[in-house]
Parts: structure tokens; sequence; C-alpha cells
């Protein structure tokens, strides 16, 4: 006869397999139910980071790999729609080079412009006729239809990447003007110091960098599935980094909170420009040496530096580490070569500043572009 102990403890093992298989079928239960809920809540801090997780990425989805760049976009793609409810609605056409435009016109009677940099520069968002480089060429050709202005932004780039670009295609563009966008993350790049006053901003490619590229960009398609991408874009895991994590994490409510403007405003005003920029000595020493060697590749043509900021940074009280201040120095310090233009400082002193940005983004609406533009223009009419 079978052991009764044995009996017993093969029962005890059963009885709590199956409330184990009951627990986890109840959790899911909850999550599928919390999944189908959340939408309907219409809670706007999650729904932003529901929208980060599934809103378009050009890059990733229509990218293609540059041996020197590391990516550009495919090149010649037309009426290319993208797309997210209530968010983003634009069209996106690129050139021969696989940047957004239309081909350039290279011929000699041109007087070229040239705009640097990231996802602000390209137009994230917004029209091509809305952006910043378009509305500044409508401007110039006023005064000289043989303006030209060409975007060498792409959404993604930082810093090194930018000024790679600007090296790779100088001789062929031959700009009268070059205009930096610069975004506070380009210097998020790769620090790689060689020696004490240069450092090693190219690119290189590992032996499987372009199949590893191509992949990325199969799993960013819209038809691709996984449970990875599943889960990033769930309002479950939106629930849980809005919610939970900042309710047991001080460093992340810190992230996430806000400074209080003066009434009729939506951001704090600007600090006066310090007697002293305090951004930390590597990240200085990095820009610095990247603006230097952008400010020798325009060579006689005039550089214009203009900040792009963002709602996280406008959001907070204007301090002496703001990057902006290292632009400032930079051009005052080259006064004869460079014009800076403090977009940042302009968007706090208006009262209903919050409109030059996306409502859920951070690059710059139809309204930034335009504003962007008039004051590029004020600065460069005085100067060609």
């Amino acid at each position: 006869m079978p052991n009764p102990e044995k009996l017993s403890v093969r029962g005890k093992i059963t009885h709590l397999f199956i409330n184990l298989l009951l627990v986890i079928f109840s959790l899911c239960i909850v999550l599928v139910i919390a999944e189908i809920s959340l939408p309907l809540l219409k809670i706007r801090t999650i729904e932003e980071a529901v929208y980060q997780a599934r809103r378009p990425v050009v890059q990733g989805i229509y990218g293609a790999y540059h041996p020197q760049l590391y990516y550009t976009l495919q090149k010649n793609l037309r009426n290319i729609h993208l797309f997210y409810p209530g968010q983003l609605d634009y069209m996106l056409d690129t050139n021969d080079n696989g940047f957004r435009g239309l081909n350039w016109d290279l011929s000699a009677r041109r007087k070229n412009v040239v705009i640097l940099g990231d996802s602000f520069a390209f137009g994230w968002g917004v029209q091509w006729d809305q952006t910043v480089g378009k509305l500044l060429e409508k401007k110039l050709q006023e005064k000289d239809p043989a303006y030209q202005v060409i975007n060498l932004a792409m959404p993604g780039w930082d810093i090194d990447t930018i000024i790679r670009s600007f090296e790779l295609y100088k001789e062929a563009l031959k700009p009268v003007a070059v205009v930096y966008v610069f975004c506070p993350n380009d210097l998020l790049a790769n620090i790689n110091k060689i020696s004490e006053n240069e450092y090693d901003i190219a690119y290189h490619p590992k032996p499987d960098a372009e199949n590893n590229y191509k992949a990325m960009v199969a799993r960013q398609q819209p038809g691709y599935w996984s449970w990875n991408k599943f889960y990033r874009s769930s309002y479950c895991k939106a629930y849980h980094a809005r919610i939970i994590r900042p309710t047991f994490s001080k460093r992340i409510r810190a992230s996430l909170s806000i400074d209080k403007a003066p009434a009729g405003f939506d951001f704090l005003p600007p600090l006066d420009p310090p007697a002293e920029n305090t951004l930390d000595k590597d990240h200085q020493q990095f820009a610095l040496y990247c603006l230097n060697r952008l400010l020798k590749d325009a060579g006689t043509s005039r550089l214009y530096l203009i900040d792009t900021s963002d709602k996280s940074i406008l959001y907070r009280k204007d301090t002496a580490d703001n990057r902006r201040w290292l632009l400032r120095e930079f051009s005052e310090k080259n006064k004869q070569a460079v014009s800076f233009i403090d977009f940042e400082s302009f968007v706090r002193k208006t009262p209903d500043g919050r409109k030059f940005y996306l409502d859920y983004d951070d690059h710059w609406s139809a309204a930034g572009h335009a504003s962007a533009a008039d004051m590029m223009w004020k600065e460069m009419s005085e100067k060609i």
C-alpha cells in the first residue's frame, strides 16, 4: 500500500502548485484589466510615457546604415506619413543623400546656408515648410533668390556625428553660412580623449555594425511583434514607470518634478548670464573642442549657434551649468566669426512659452520653428 505520509506530502505539493497557478492566473487577469482600463483614464503622465514608447521614430523605421555617420535616412523616400493620434501628423521626403527634403541644387549660382543639428533642426513633428530651415530660406530668398538652405540635421545625432556630417559635405556645399541648432543632449556623445587638447570624434564601426543596424531597423517596423516590444509600449509599463517607481524613489521623483513658474508664465525666468559657466569640465572641454573644430571647418563662412532647450530644462530654475552659456561664451570670444541666438531665454520670457513645443514631446512646434527662424533671420540679415 502507498505510504500515507508520501501521499500527504505529494498532496501538499500539488495543492501548493495549484495555488501558485491560480495566483499567476489572477495576476494575469489583473494586468489585462489594467491594460484595458488605463487608456480610459487619460492620465497625462501615463499617456506621455506610452507616447514616448509608441511614437514613430523616423530614424528607427526609415534609417539606413552609413559607414561614416552610422546612419542617415533611406534615400528618395516620398510622402512618408508619420502619425500618432493627437500628437504627430507630418509628411517626410528624403533626397539622394538620405536627408530630409528634396535634392540639393549644387550649381555655382547658389548661396548655400547649411543647417546642422539633430531632431530639432530636422523638424521632428512638423511639415517640411514649417521647419526652421525652410522658413529661413524663404526670408533669405526675399533678399536674394540665389540663397538655398540645406538641412544636414538628423534625429538622434550627437555633436560628434553632426560635425562629421558637415566635414563630409562641406566641400560640395561650399556654404556662405553655417547654422548649428544645438540641443543640450548633443553632448551625450562618447568622449574619446586622445591627447591633452584633442578628441577622436570619428566613427569606428565594428565588423557587424551594418548587420546590427539593419536588424534594429527590422525590429522597429510597425509589423514586428515581440513580447519585449509589447511590454515596453504597454500601459502597465508606463504606470510602473510614472506612478509606482516615483513613489519609492526620491531620485525619480526629483527627475519628474517641476519648479513653479511666475503667474501667467509657463516657465521660470532666465538667469542673467553667470560670471562663470559651471558645466562639468569634461563636457566643457569636449564641447569647446567640437565647437572650435566646427568653426575651423566653416572657414570664412559665419557660424551661427542657436540653442533649443527642452521642456525638461525649462520646467526647472535656470542655472549656471546650463549648456547654452558655453555657446554664449564661445561666441563672445569669437565674435568676428560666430553669432549666438539665445532661444531659451526668449522662451522663458514669453508668458505662453509652452506653445513653442509639441504637447507630449520636447521638440519645437510650428510656432517654435517660426520664432527660431525669425530670431535667426534678424541676426543673419545684419551679417550676410
